[in-house]
């Protein structure tokens, strides 16, 4: 809950910005962060909300290795998003698949 009131605060104050660069540079800022996080909070939500009975064991399975193997695996990624050339050849690639697909 703590979480979830604090970035409430976050979102009314970027949101209370009065111009577009400024929300644009804060929520550039706070995405790597809200990208990591509800990547690992989401995974437990998506656990305790989807309960299956026959299936529990293999949904451990899949949150620990989210925790474990995935989310560090990513960090790097999501985190050099603010990095402008990161920015530019990861909108080359999303294009150059938008075009041959």
């Amino acid at each position: 809950m703590c979480i979830l009131v604090s970035y409430g605060h976050i979102g009314a104050s970027v949101l209370r910005r009065p111009s577009i660069k400024g929300i644009c540079k804060a929520l550039s800022t706070c995405g790597s962060h809200l990208s990591v996080v509800s990547l690992y909070y989401g995974a437990i939500i998506a656990l305790y909300f989807f309960p299956s009975s026959n299936s529990n064991k293999d949904k451990n399975v899949i949150v620990s290795v989210l925790y474990t193997l995935v989310t560090p695996m990513l960090n790097p990624f999501i985190y050099s998003l603010r990095n402008r050339d990161m920015k530019g050849a990861l909108g080359n690639i999303l294009r150059r698949a938008a075009f041959s697909g």
